[in-house]
């Protein structure tokens, strides 16, 4: 994945093991033994260390230095290694954090060094004194168990844990849901990424659908397509924005509580744009204290700080070549509505120095207090920074991370949270795929039935700490790019919404209420081949049914190939109203 690639070359992964510590300090320089700073800048691990961190991964004797001689050994766990180098332009990061193969033509992975713009460096086994001999005599020698990077506590760890790289697949409930497309007026081709809201933006009493700007369009100005209660649909030609923006994600809510709706953007590489609306399709723009040098592909909405007036929240889109902004800027950052939404106050959600960011978050009520909790996602390989627990106002505390409770060695992508054993709190539902070790050698652990899975678990806070229960599981790592929960049946529960990529389709997980989860057949939902990168899941015609809306982006098979994305919607006709509907 690319995004693997990103995490290791920008130094920004953590690969975080139970009893590795996590690097809160510099980077601490290698001795420079001999020959002065390398071609290509000081060398570096592949992120921070502290000193004591980096003498535990190297378990030599002595410091190899930044200009380590290829012809020395040095002995690490019991085995004699040397160090050679290699150009970073023929290597290829797809293997874990700290492992590469330095000639991507041939498929042999090594452990890094260090590395710097130029060059990477790593050990290399030399044969053991008994291999020699063996090698001599015409006999093989099957080498040792290799321990490498781990240690003890690692290992046990990885034998407790081996289980969760297995399936898990809900059972049938025996239910159908059946949908009735209802696009008419919506465009059949463009390309719509990433996230659209659901609002009646003319005041008519009809559900519109609020679109960001096409990804790659020519015009910089998002969409409104009025609906008329029916499942029908027509562009609002008479909008006029005050400026043109990229693509992302989009908002409404009445910001200056004039019973308008207004619109509020994340946009890609950009930043949040805050739009006043007159209810008549003129905007004017307000977004005085909001960034602009904040890249950023998903936005939400709530009362942060419960005055009364809804604020921002979003959350960086991750690694980008594009430099700049505020160096004090978290990745995930709250903007409060001031004057009415004139203005916008910033308030960092975690540390600026730790490294999230993806295309997801969700406001939720984990942990039953008066203030929002947020989940978000992490594109950064073993970032397990994704649940953010309010503590007190104006103050979130991260989710610490055992390894297990909040699995490590994860990319985590699309999120939702609903009352799922509970009636007063949310448990968060989160996607992500998990990747076992490559380098663990399976005579010390064996390997697992997968060496990947893509996973959807339930995470509930209780008193008496984290539980993680998992909902489903497959091989693979496709990754989950829309999740949602809401009452699809009508039985007064929590249901799970996704699509998948590999088969392509729309899957529905009925609950029970007491956290079981059963697979409904569906019916009347085609999905286009194309990504999508959300589900919303509302009622549009006003039966108390919620309904599917999905857009997509090009396909872009060829330059000149028609832009075929689309945006659909899709009628809820099996469920029965309730009374009291779920999150």
């Amino acid at each position: 994945m690319f995004v693997r690639r990103f995490a290791v070359v920008l130094c920004l992964a953590a690969f975080a093991l139970p009893g590795q510590l996590a690097a809160q300090t510099t980077q601490p320089a290698a001795p420079v033994l001999e020959g002065g700073i390398p071609e290509g800048g000081m060398p570096a691990w592949v992120r921070p260390e502290t000193p004591e961190q980096r003498r535990e991964r190297l378990s030599t004797s002595e410091d190899p230095g930044i200009n380590p001689d290829p012809k020395k050994v040095f002995f690490r766990f019991g085995r004699p290694f040397h160090i050679e180098r290699y150009e970073r332009r023929w290597a290829a990061y797809d293997r874990d954090m700290g492992q590469v193969r330095p000639m991507a033509n041939v498929n042999v992975t090594a452990e890094i060094y260090q590395q710097n713009e130029k060059f990477v460096w790593i050990w290399v086994p030399n044969p053991t004194d008994e291999e020699l001999q063996a090698e001599r005599a015409g006999t093989v020698v099957e080498a040792p168990p290799f321990m490498g990077r781990y240690n003890d506590q690692h290992i046990d760890f990885f034998g407790r844990t081996r289980s969760q790289w297995s399936t898990v697949t809900p059972p049938d409930s025996g239910r159908k849901l059946v949908f009735s497309e209802a696009s008419k007026g919506l465009p059949a081709d463009g390309s719509w990424r990433s996230s659209m809201d659901v609002a009646d933006m003319n005041g008519d009493g009809f559900a519109d659908l609020l679109i960001p700007p096409q990804r790659g369009g020519t015009s910089g100005s998002p969409t409104i397509f009025l609906g008329d209660g029916k499942g029908n649909w027509r562009r609002w030609d008479a909008v006029k924005w005050p400026a043109g923006i990229d693509y992302g994600s989009a908002v409404a809510a009445d910001f200056n509580r004039d019973g308008k709706m207004d619109a509020a953007f994340a946009v890609h590489l950009l930043g949040v744009f805050a739009f006043l609306g007159d209810g008549k399709g003129n905007f004017t723009d307000s977004s005085e204290g909001l960034p602009k040098a904040f890249p950023t592909r998903r936005i939400r909405v709530a009362d942060v700080d419960r005055d009364g007036a809804p604020d921002l929240i979003a959350s960086s889109e991750g690694p980008v070549a594009r430099a700049g902004g505020d160096p004090t800027a978290a990745k995930l950052r709250v903007f409060l509505n001031r004057n009415r939404g004139k203005k916008w106050e910033a308030m960092n959600v975690l540390s600026p120095s730790i490294p999230v960011g993806g295309d997801w978050v969700t406001v939720a009520n984990l942990n039953g207090d008066k203030y929002p909790d947020f989940i978000g996602s992490n594109v950064y390989f073993g970032g397990t920074e994704v649940v953010h627990l309010s503590d007190g106002k104006g103050r979130w505390k991260v989710v610490e991370s055992n390894g297990d409770n909040i699995p490590s060695l994860s990319y985590y992508f699309a999120n939702a949270a609903a009352k799922i054993g509970s009636s007063k709190t949310d448990d968060a539902i989160v996607s992500y795929v998990h990747s076992w070790p490559s380098d663990l050698d399976e005579r010390i652990v064996p390997k697992p039935d997968n060496m990947s899975v893509t996973a959807i678990d339930r995470i509930t806070f209780t008193s008496k700490g984290v539980k993680r229960t998992p909902i489903v599981r497959w091989a693979g790592a496709e990754g989950v790019w829309a999740l949602a929960a809401d009452d699809m049946n009508g039985d007064g529960h929590a249901d799970i919404v996704y699509t998948r990529h590999s088969p392509r389709e729309l899957v529905i997980l009925l609950g029970d209420g007491k956290g079981g989860f059963a697979r409904a057949s569906v019916e009347g939902v085609p999905l286009a081949s194309n990504a999508n990168y959300d589900v919303k899941l509302t009622d549009v015609n006003g039966d108390n049914r919620p309904d599917v809306v999905l857009m997509y982006e090009t396909s872009g098979k060829t330059a000149f190939a028609p832009r075929d994305g689309a945006i659909q919607v899709f009628l809820n006709q099996t469920a029965a109203p309730t009374r009291a509907k779920a999150r």
